[in-house]
C-alpha cells in the first residue's frame, strides 16, 4: 500500500489565534465559518452549539463529505444527538471536538485527499 500526502497548493488550511479566530490560507476569520478543502462558507451565523438546528445539519450533509467535523468552540459541547441524523442518512462519519483540534483534524484528514467539511466555532464562544 502507498501512502502520499497530497502536497495541493489549492487546498484550505486553518489555524487558530490565541482569539479563537481561524486564518484561513492567511484569511482571518472572526466569526463561525464552514470549510471544505476548497471553499469557506462565512455566512453561517451560528455562534453557540444550542442554536445549531436540524437545518444546519441538512446544510452539512448537502456538502456530500466522506466525514464532518464539528468544532465546537474553546469547549468540547455536544449537541442534541437527533441533529446528526441528515448526516447519517448521507452515510457520512461525523466527529465533535473543540475547534482547535476539530482545525488539526480538518488538516490532516484534508491534506490526505478525504472529503471532509469542517463548521467550526470560533473558541471565544
Amino acid at each position: 500500500m502507498k501512502l502520499n500526502r497530497s502536497d495541493k497548493a489549492s487546498l484550505n488550511l486553518i489555524k487558530t489565534s490565541d482569539a479563537g479566530d481561524f486564518l484561513v490560507n492567511e484569511v482571518l476569520y472572526t466569526h463561525s465559518i464552514i470549510v471544505t478543502g476548497e471553499n469557506v462558507v462565512t455566512d453561517w451565523n451560528v455562534q453557540s452549539v444550542e442554536q445549531l438546528t436540524i437545518a444546519d445539519f441538512d446544510k452539512f450533509a448537502a456538502f456530500d463529505a466522506e466525514i464532518f467535523i464539528l468544532g465546537t468552540g474553546k469547549n468540547l459541547i455536544f449537541p442534541d444527538a437527533n441533529l446528526f441524523q441528515p448526516l447519517i442518512d448521507q452515510r457520512c462519519g461525523y466527529e465533535v471536538m473543540n475547534s482547535h483540534s476539530a482545525c488539526i483534524t480538518f488538516n490532516i484528514l484534508n491534506g490526505d485527499d478525504r472529503k471532509v467539511v469542517a463548521a467550526l466555532l470560533p473558541a471565544k464562544y
